[in-house]
């Protein structure tokens, strides 16, 4: 597997998760809380919709960008290259941020939606296999799931431990990848991981415009 290829792969991943700041301070977890209104509503997004309950707030993701990329070079070790043209270019890549402000506030469920036209031509499963390896040896415990939702093939990587828990989905729509993750905690998403599905499968994706 190209190295540069699952580094643009994790590092998108590691996108998703560095906007989880709450998680970042050990604190007392809360109780479960399902959302209160499981209705749904339409949210827009940049060349997407998708239906969230109503007490989803979008939003600005301008704000979290110095932290998103002080995560990513720390990583990367570097701000040039690659590294660099790939912090330059992700805000344009983020296509929904916010979060539920029917969670708990200590915790609040995040989304973040990510697009991708350079991973679109890579199968989803060669992802799957790359994210397998990088876990290999590691005592993290990521599943992985096949499922249809909204008519569309979608990996779905969920995680679950101590006070941290995400479910991230892949998919490819209208020539991009696209990568949506619902970061909460462990009892939270025992609670709305159904909701989560129900969301994704709700998506709609605008086509690219013509070049």
């Amino acid at each position: 597997m190209n190295k540069k290829l699952i580094l643009i792969l994790m590092t998108l991943v590691l996108v998703s998760l560095s906007c989880t700041l709450p998680f970042s301070k050990k604190t007392d977890t809360p109780e479960a809380t399902a959302t209160p209104d499981n209705s749904m509503q339409l949210y827009y997004g940049i060349g997407m919709r998708i239906m969230l309950p109503p007490t989803y707030v979008a939003e600005d993701v301008k704000e979290e960008l110095p932290n998103i990329i002080e995560t990513i070079t720390n990583l990367i070790g570097s701000s040039e290259g690659f590294a660099g043209d790939l912090v330059h270019n992700l805000e344009d890549n983020i296509a929904w941020y916010g979060y539920d402000s029917g969670s708990p506030a200590v915790y609040p469920t995040r989304l973040i939606v990510i697009r991708n036209k350079t991973l679109a031509n890579l199968p989803i499963s060669a992802i799957a296999i790359a994210l397998e390896k990088l876990r290999e040896g590691d005592s993290t415990q990521v599943d992985q799931d096949s499922l249809s939702l909204g008519g569309r093939d979608v990996t779905r990587f969920t995680y679950s431990k101590e006070d941290n828990a995400w479910a991230a989905y892949l998919f490819k729509a209208e020539g991009q990848l696209w990568l949506s993750v619902f970061v909460t905690t462990p009892a939270n998403m025992a609670v709305n991981l159904s909701d989560f599905d129900t969301s994704i499968a709700s998506m709609s994706v605008d086509p690219l415009p013509a070049e």
